[in-house]
């Protein structure tokens, strides 16, 4: 009781209250109170309390006392003053009873009625007598009971239902239990099967969902009417009908729903069904979202409900926000970045957002569509998603970007003269000029004295030697041309960005030769039409790159550098960064490895300029080198910045062990790639014309480091941006997977000698893939002139150590001579360890012999004999496709991994049983998969062809229930992409059990770590056994804790030597050369395979002709033949 409301009591000789004397008198109405007046007593307490709540509206007065209806009761029940005080007035408390629903009749009937079945207690027991209801209160025996408010109002409901006016007929039921039917349900009450299926909805209210847009850069809404409890297929039936009827049958599962539409209910959605596509745009989209009343017409204003359409605004994410004008500017005045600063505020939350314009068009554009707006009167612009209001100091903020859009003025964000003084740059850079591609191509006639006729052109590319000589002239017929072609289109889909081609001497690069074969083939269409023009045609070769040329070291030693004595000292023993995180402790050779990066780094630039870091895989070489930078930081904090460059892959490894291995903040880190280097660059439009005149296309803004002491980068970026970074002081650059920068008269190779760094790291596990010029190339770029001119240390080391087999032996002595003194000149500056040598808790590596040997099956072998059969009928002029050698080799390395005729591809049209019947690889693979599965052990399949990736992934997914990944070229390897390939390959690690992935070598066999498997099936094989190793050293790596099989299936012959049995020995031998560091491995080559062998015997490039093997027919024994001739 709140007494509060009436001051004190008062004390008894003031006169007793008399509350029994008030009385109640319930009807279906609601209830009465009097009382009778007693001489010597005051009025009862409670009729003070019914005169406080009769001036508040929830009583009336009576000529003798108060009267509240029951709807007055309720409402007084909920209020905080007076809902705990209504017991004084002598009402029964509120039980939860509630009752059942049924019916007679169909709604259709006239005399369809609806009544109370039953009633059920609070205790959820049938009462036991009649229960009978004065208004809302219920009698049952002794009890008396106060409904609940939701009972009360359904019970009204019946009531009205059942006094209608003449009775009932079809429309008046269904609106009439629509109404019944909302308050039962929220009464909680208990319908019969009938009534439960018969669901009739009359929404009186609608919600609006809304979802925005943008249409040819204006505002754009959809709007989503909805109502609460409305069917699943409501909105699709609103959209298919025409109009708007007075009802919907919606089918709902086994019945329908009945939407009975009231008349200001029809009117807004007859508003909206007249909206194209239920969109507003531009203008009535901002009038909309301000004000829809407005825009829905007069009954919006009872049918939707503010706030309701506020939160909705919201929830789709529509507001209005305020902007200020930001510029940037040089020591100049020249604002070198332009933006607008919004700010936002949704759900009370306040957000500020930078928004750059990407150059003084971009800029001109936004002013353009703001002044339009201002002068149209409207209250916003639409920009980049927001809806900036027009206020009254926009003006003021427009006339700001207007000045600084004038001081733009088409100048660019450099002074020529500082992009153009040679004195910004490393000593290394010799001047501005054009880089050559090593490849070119031409079209020449083969005599002078015919015209362009086809039978007088020839096609093809030159090659110019990376140490001078003669160009080497390659012609490419129609046989080759289109085997060209479809090498370039294979590298392009695979994601590689230079591809090997038989007769090319270095890599093709995979843009250049896409250019290069439209302009033969326009040419060759050309020739063949009569309508060649040569000089029309000359425009079509690459264009020579412009921009900074480095001094080569190629023809003669055009850039050397000192080198002192690197001796590392006994006591020098740097400590460990104190921004190592306490819990990382390093093993013994990665210590080892940080100090003999600290030595170099100490006794740099006078005595040293880099080095190559060139452990075995998977030893942690980026710890190594992190640790070397965080010390080198700690030492001196002013130090310059740090640049690491490495391909995408990578980099996202870098960021994640700078998050794993050191404190937060303690290496300010700025990656420059992807979506990040995109805000950072000068617009194009900015570049004044004589920059872009010398080849300058690119630059960075002057503000782009900040304050990073790291800088992570690709390859890519280093060519692209060579101007900025290589104007930039770096205190070391590190070429991770240095690989990348082996080719001399490659480009990402040039700028990274390029770079003014006092400190140079390569960093590879495979240092000499192919031949010594690797080795030169590196150290070309880590300490140039310590090797010599390339042409020098061709004819000094190169050509001695290379020696042929059919070299004497005094030859051999003079290789192993200058194998000696290489290793001497270098070993200073190289740091190599093995796997063997320093990881000793490393578990075994097992190569399975298991599938060395799978028998090739019948189907294999009839398209093997086809495919030489093709060949060798070839014509005399020669073939395309599978009547080349090359072509030849490619199809029968598919066919040992995929039982397919030539240019067919996996589909899943066809069925796993029938796959695992004709391919011996497959079957093999999954039985041993559920081996794996029943060890509850990962494993990593690597295939480089993706049609055949995807069976793979059928055939697992069906035969063991796993859907395993893939990651191949495709897969984003962007930081922002949510499934990059670091997150999809952590998502396999972490997911406990058994697990596969299949993953592309090309794409993804370096640069990831996934320890978590221990099985890795190589099921196609690569040409180069250094790739293949990387690829295993996925898993086979530091953090491995168990032994991890590697499984090489290979397919064979008891007749004759397939192509997988032959590609197995030629890895197996190019891997045991490679063992010294200094002999490369190289790719398989097609002249490898002279000795390829042909079902039933004889040479696959033999004359004689090969007919289709009976394998019923007696075997004519030739022998296993894994034999080699190769010494």
């Amino acid at each position: 009781m709140i007494w509060s409301l009436f001051g004190k009591r008062e004390k008894a000789s003031e006169g007793k209250p008399d509350i029994s004397a008030v009385e109640a008198t319930l009807d279906e109405a609601g209830v009465s109170f009097g009382w009778a007046p007693t001489p010597g007593r005051r009025e009862p307490e409670a009729a003070l309390l019914l005169a406080q709540m009769e001036e508040e509206g929830f009583a009336d007065r009576e000529a003798e006392g108060y009267r509240m209806s029951w709807a007055d009761v309720y409402r007084a029940m909920e209020s905080r003053e007076y809902g705990p005080s209504l017991a004084e007035l002598g009402l029964p408390p509120v039980e939860a009873w509630w009752f059942s629903l049924g019916s007679s009749g169909s709604l259709t009937d006239g005399d369809f009625a609806l009544r109370i079945s039953g009633w059920t207690a609070p205790d959820g027991k049938r009462p036991q007598g009649n229960v009978r209801l004065d208004g809302a209160v219920l009698k049952c025996g002794a009890t008396r009971a106060l409904l609940p408010r939701a009972a009360w109002e359904t019970i009204e409901a019946l009531r009205a239902f059942g006094g209608r006016d003449g009775g009932g007929n079809a429309e008046s039921n269904r609106r009439g239990w629509a109404v019944v039917r909302a308050k039962a349900v929220e009464a909680g009450a208990d319908l019969s099967d009938f009534l439960k299926k018969t669901v009739v909805l009359a929404p009186e209210r609608l919600g609006l969902e809304m979802r925005k847009g943008d249409g040819a850069g204006t505002r754009l809404v959809e709007i989503r009417p909805g109502f609460e409890g409305q069917p699943p297929r409501w909105l699709e039936m609103f959209d298919r009908l025409d109009g708007v009827p007075d009802r919907y049958d919606i089918p709902d599962g086994d019945g329908l729903v009945h939407v009975i539409i009231p008349p200001a209910v029809k009117a807004v959605l007859a508003e909206i069904k007249g909206m194209p596509g239920r969109r507003v745009a531009g203008d009535r989209a901002e009038a909309f979202i301000r004000n829809p009343f407005a825009v829905l017409g007069p009954e919006a204003a009872v049918v939707i409900d503010p706030e309701a359409f506020e939160e909705a605004r919201e929830d789709a994410g529509i507001s209005f926000a305020t902007f200020t004008a930001s510029a940037l500017r040089d020591t100049n005045g020249f604002p070198y970045e332009v933006s607008i600063l919004v700010e936002e505020t949704i759900r009370g939350e306040t957000t500020v957002e930078r928004v750059k314009f990407d150059g003084a068009a971009e800029l001109a554009r936004f002013l353009g569509k703001l002044d339009e707006r201002i002068a149209s009167g409207a209250q916003c612009c639409h920009w980049e998603g927001f809806d900036l209001e027009i206020l009254g100091d926009t003006a003021d903020q427009a006339e700001a970007l207007r000045k600084a859009l004038a001081d733009m003025g088409g100048r660019g964000g450099f002074a020529p003269s500082e992009i153009l003084d040679l004195s910004n740059y490393s000593e290394r850079v010799e001047g501005f000029g054009t880089e050559k591609p090593y490849y070119s191509p031409f079209i020449s006639r083969k005599s002078e004295d015919g015209g362009w006729f086809p039978e007088n052109v020839e096609f093809g590319v030159c090659y110019t030697p990376e140490c001078g000589g003669e160009t080497v002239a390659m012609v490419l017929g129609d046989e080759t041309l289109a085997d060209f072609k479809k090498a370039a289109l294979d590298a392009e889909r695979d994601g590689r960005r230079e591809f090997d081609f038989p007769g090319c001497p270095k890599p093709v690069p995979t843009e250049w030769a896409k250019g290069i074969v439209e302009t033969l083939g326009a040419a060759v269409e050309d020739v063949g039409k009569g309508m060649f023009d040569p000089q029309a045609r000359a425009g079509g070769a690459p264009a020579e790159r412009k921009g900074l040329v480095v001094k080569p070291n190629v023809d003669s030693l055009d850039y050397s550098e000192r080198r002192g004595l690197l001796h590392v000292p006994e006591s020098f023993d740097p400590p460990l960064p104190r921004s190592l995180k306490p819990e990382i402790e390093l093993k013994d050779h990665q210590r080892e490895g940080v100090r003999w990066l600290l030595n170099l780094w100490r006794l740099s630039p006078a005595d040293c300029r880099g080095g190559l870091l060139a452990d075995d895989m998977g030893l942690g070489k980026t710890i190594q080198l992190l640790t070397f930078m965080a010390s080198a930081i700690e030492e001196d904090p002013g130090v310059a910045p740090f640049l690491v460059v490495a391909p995408v892959s990578l980099l996202e490894n870098w960021r994640e062990e700078i998050g794993k291995f050191f404190k937060d903040g303690s290496l300010p880190l700025l990656t420059l790639y992807g979506p990040d280097l995109a805000g950072k660059r000068v617009p194009k439009d900015a570049i004044g014309k004589e920059l872009a005149a010398a080849g300058v296309g690119r630059l960075l803004r002057r503000d782009w480091l900040g304050g990073a002491k790291i800088v992570l980068t690709t390859y890519e970026t280093l060519r692209d941006m060579e101007f900025s970074l290589a104007m930039t002081r770096w205190s070391a650059i590190v070429c991770d997977e240095a690989q990348k920068i082996k080719n001399p008269n490659a480009l990402v190779t040039r700028s990274a000698k390029k770079q003014n760094a006092r400190f140079r790291i390569a960093c590879t596990g495979t240092p000499v893939e192919n031949t010594l010029t690797d080795l030169w190339c590196l150290f070309d770029f880590a300490q140039p002139g310590l090797l010599g001119a390339l042409k020098d240390f061709g004819s000094k080391y190169r050509k001695p150590i290379e020696v042929e087999k059919d070299q004497d032996e005094r030859s051999k002595a003079e290789g192993r001579a200058r194998v000696d003194e290489l290793r001497g000149l270098i070993a200073p500056q190289l740091l190599r360890r093995t796997k063997a040598e320093v990881a000793k808790d490393l578990p075994r590596k097992i190569e399975s012999a298991e599938c060395r040997s799978l028998p090739i099956s019948e189907r294999q072998r009839a398209h093997y004999a086809d495919a030489i059969g093709v060949f060798r009928r070839k014509p005399k002029e020669g073939g395309s496709g599978i009547q080349n050698h090359l072509g030849l080799l490619q199809y029968l390395r598919r066919l040992c991994s995929d039982p397919k005729p030539p240019g067919a591809v996996s589909t899943d049209s066809t069925a796993l049983g029938e796959i695992v019947t004709h391919s011996p690889k497959m079957a093999w693979m999954l039985r041993k998969l559920e081996e794996i599965r029943g060890l509850g052990e990962k494993a990593i399949v690597f295939c480089e062809f993706r049609d055949l990736q995807r069976t793979l992934q059928r055939a697992i997914s069906e035969r063991l229930g796993l859907h395993p990944d893939i990651i191949n070229g495709d897969t984003s390897a962007s930081a922002s992409n949510s499934t990059n390939r670091q997150r999809r390959i952590k998502a396999f690690q972490e997911k406990p059990g058994f697990g596969v992935i299949i993953l592309s070598p090309l794409a993804v066999g370096f640069g990831v770590n996934i320890q978590a498997a221990n099985h890795v099936i190589h099921f196609t094989r690569t040409w180069n056994p250094a790739k293949e190793d990387q690829a295993t050293d996925r898993a086979y790596r530091i953090g491995q804790t168990r032994d991890v099989f590697v499984y090489y299936p290979v397919v064979t012959a008891d007749d004759f030597l397939t192509f997988d049995a032959k590609l197995d020995l030629l890895l197996e031998w190019k891997r045991e050369l490679s063992r010294d560091m200094l002999n490369g491995a190289g790719d398989v080559t097609p002249a490898d395979f002279g000795d390829l062998g042909a079902p039933g015997g004889g040479s696959a490039f033999g004359d004689e002709i090969i007919t289709r093997w009976d394998p019923h027919a007696p075997k004519r024994r030739r022998g296993h033949r894994r034999r080699c001739d190769l010494q």
